[in-house]
């Protein structure tokens, strides 16, 4: 069980934390005065995000040898590659990191895909690409797979950095 949602910021009044609880929508302050309201000093409120957060610092990143997208709409791939034969070597990278999703108290992996992208048309291809299985693909080097199995086996759970 993950531990729960909570925001940190100071009193205006006493300036000692202020904790809101969002399972019970209660806030806790230790200047005494007991009333539903809290007067929050907005100078040390830190908003936390409404979606993910990363619950690790440490985040992978590793090499790809191509990344492609379609988009079908504009009827293109958008493609990251290594051995580009239009603009070289466009350093498609993969990044993996733990995240937190505080609405629903879900821990999911991300993963990122980052690079230089070009287009191309689908020129090539008779097939109709509304009819494509896949939108996405990744082309992985065999060579980082023990890195990235070895980022896998690491608990997410046992680690509350996040909080």
């Amino acid at each position: 069980m993950m531990p729960l949602y909570k925001r940190k910021w100071n009193c205006a009044v006493c300036n000692k934390p202020v904790i809101w609880d969002s399972d019970r929508h209660t806030l806790s302050c230790n200047c005494g005065v007991q009333t539903n309201v809290t007067f929050v000093n907005m100078e040390a409120f830190e908003a936390l995000p409404k979606f993910d957060r990363k619950i690790w610092k440490e985040t992978l990143t590793v090499p790809l040898d191509c990344a492609k997208y379609l988009d079908v709409d504009a009827q293109v791939l958008h493609i990251s590659d290594r051995e580009s034969i239009f603009k070289g070597n466009e350093n498609p990278q993969m990044r993996l990191r733990w995240i937190h999703y505080p609405e629903k108290d879900k821990i999911q992996l991300c993963l990122e895909i980052d690079g230089e992208f070009h287009t191309e048309k689908i020129s090539y291809n008779r097939k109709n690409p509304n009819s494509w299985k896949g939108r996405m693909w990744i082309f992985l080097d065999p060579k980082v797979l023990p890195e990235i199995i070895e980022y896998l086996r690491k608990d997410p759970q046992a680690i509350h950095s996040w909080m």
